[in-house]
Order: structure tokens, then C-alpha cells, then sequence
């Protein structure tokens, strides 16, 4: 297969005549990546690659954002190929639109999901969240019920000790971890592994303010009232480097093969399936 790799390093114009059909984005987890994947061109993250745009069919990215633009720039584009956890950095719709398949990496599960079971306390577990960092938690602890996406939760009961979020964000996330959802608790231990948005800031120091939460630990933190909530020393907040609580490890023959399934069009549990034209 023949790729294209976006990183933040000066062009090599010599290799730009080169026929790809795959562009990855974002630099910081590739280096090491041309032994899993020869002949790779590496281009500057906010350079426009001198390509036929129209040759690209699979396109990678970790932090860079997918919608209208990059959609509408690669208008034989067939999958993304997202390199992290969640896909709020990608237009679902817009892909679906598209007819554009969306897949994930999901790395680094074994260091997030042991760096949320080191902050648990005794006592029972609920966990939000069902996906590959969830499923490798629940394998990892016992007492604990989890609540998937089609679940609706108003408010938590006192039974549980901890309360963890492995949720992605989107509309139904948004602001999920509030003052109603903690009212009925007491001295509880929140540990989220969530985008900053899921939780509410102002909601978060009036429940310790009333002992209802005694511990956060978490992973990613808004700015809203952000220095009053870690004043209140009852917070541990790790700047979203859960994901190298175990060292970091870029599996690059995974990402190699996923790429390699969606040239052959065999992707396995794809986050949005690609739609295919119909010829008749």
C-alpha cells in the first residue's frame, strides 16, 4: 500500500512525485512509524501537501479536526482513521454525508485504564462509558455496574464509592457530571478520563464544598473556574497524560494493519461504517 505521512518537518520536495493514496496527520506519535509503513512521505502538519488531493482515500489524524474543509479537500476520500480515543475532533455527520467510514486506533488503553484503577478507593465502582478503556477497567476490578450510552441516569445513589467517567463527548455527554447527578452522594471519589466539557467546574467545588465529592482525580480540565476547584486541594489533575501512565508505546504495526483494512475495505467495529457507491 502506498501512504502519505503529515508531520510538522520541513517538506522533502523530492519525494513529492511520489503516488500515495493515504495521508496521516499529526507527528508527535509517528516517529518510528517508516519501519511499519515503507515508503511514507512526511510532510509539515500545516503545510499543504503538493498532492492530487483527489488520490487520497484514507486520511489519519490525532489532533487535527475533520469536517466540511478536509471533507470537501479530498473529495474521494473513503475512511478516517483516528488515532486517539473519541471523536469529538471529528464531524460525524459530515462524514456520514460523505459516505466516509470512521475507525479508531484506540492506543494506550492498558495505561488509562490502569491509571483510573489506581485512583479507585474500596467501595463500589459505577462506571459511564462502555467503550475499550471501560471494558478493559471492568476486566481489571470487581463490584462495580456500569452505565452505557443508552442508559439515563438523573442521579446516583449513595451505595457507590466511586464514580468514574470513560465517556466520549458529545451532545448527551456534555455536562453530564453536574449537581444533580452527585446530589444523593456523600464523600465520594470521582476519577474521569473525559473531555474537559463533560463536567461541570462550578457544579464540582460546591459538591466538595459540601462533602459530597471527597477526591477528584482527573485527566482533562476546563478553564472555568479552574483555580478555585484545584484551591480547594481535594483535586488531582494530570494535565490529560493519563495515556502515558504506563510509558508510552506507539503501536504502529496496529496502525499499519487498520490502514491496510480500510485499502481492502475490511474494517472491523468501525465507530461510523462507510457508505459505498452502487453501480448498476
Amino acid at each position: 500500500m502506498n501512504f502519505i505521512i503529515e508531520t510538522r518537518c520541513t517538506p522533502n520536495k523530492k519525494k513529492m512525485s511520489k503516488i500515495s493514496n493515504i495521508l496521516l496527520k499529526d507527528k508527535s506519535d509517528l516517529i518510528g512509524v517508516e519501519e511499519f509503513i515503507p515508503n511514507a512521505y512526511i510532510l509539515g502538519a500545516m503545510e499543504k501537501p503538493n498532492l492530487p488531493s483527489e488520490d487520497i482515500k484514507v486520511l489519519s489524524t490525532k489532533f487535527s479536526k475533520v469536517g466540511r474543509t478536509t471533507l470537501e479537500r479530498f473529495p474521494n476520500l473513503e475512511w478516517v482513521v483516528y488515532r486517539g480515543h473519541g471523536t469529538d475532533s471529528i464531524n460525524l455527520d459530515m462524514c456520514s454525508q460523505h459516505g466516509v467510514g470512521v475507525v479508531s486506533t484506540n492506543p494506550n488503553i492498558e495505561g488509562c485504564s490502569h491509571w483510573i484503577k489506581d485512583k479507585l478507593k474500596d467501595g463500589k465502582t459505577i462506571i459511564f462509558g462502555n467503550g475499550s478503556i471501560s471494558k478493559r477497567l471492568q476486566q481489571m476490578i470487581s463490584d462495580y455496574h456500569v452505565v452505557d450510552s443508552k442508559t439515563k441516569i438523573i442521579h446516583i445513589d449513595d451505595e457507590f464509592k466511586n464514580v468514574v467517567s470513560c465517556v466520549s463527548l458529545n451532545q448527551s455527554t456534555e455536562d453530564m457530571f453536574n449537581y444533580k447527578l452527585f446530589k444523593n452522594m456523600s464523600d465520594v471519589n470521582f476519577v474521569s478520563i473525559s473531555r474537559a466539557k463533560t463536567h461541570n467546574n462550578k457544579d464540582l467545588v460546591k459538591l466538595i464544598e459540601e462533602n459530597k465529592l471527597s477526591s477528584i482525580f482527573i485527566d482533562t480540565l476546563g478553564t472555568e473556574v479552574r483555580d478555585e476547584l484545584l484551591s480547594t486541594n481535594k483535586v488531582t489533575y494530570t494535565k490529560h497524560m493519563s495515556w502515558d501512565y504506563l510509558g508510552h508505546k506507539n503501536d504502529h504495526k496496529k496502525l499499519s494493519e487498520i490502514i491496510q483494512s480500510c485499502l481492502d475495505d475490511n474494517v472491523e467495529n468501525p465507530i461510523l461504517s462507510r457508505r459505498k457507491n452502487q453501480w448498476f
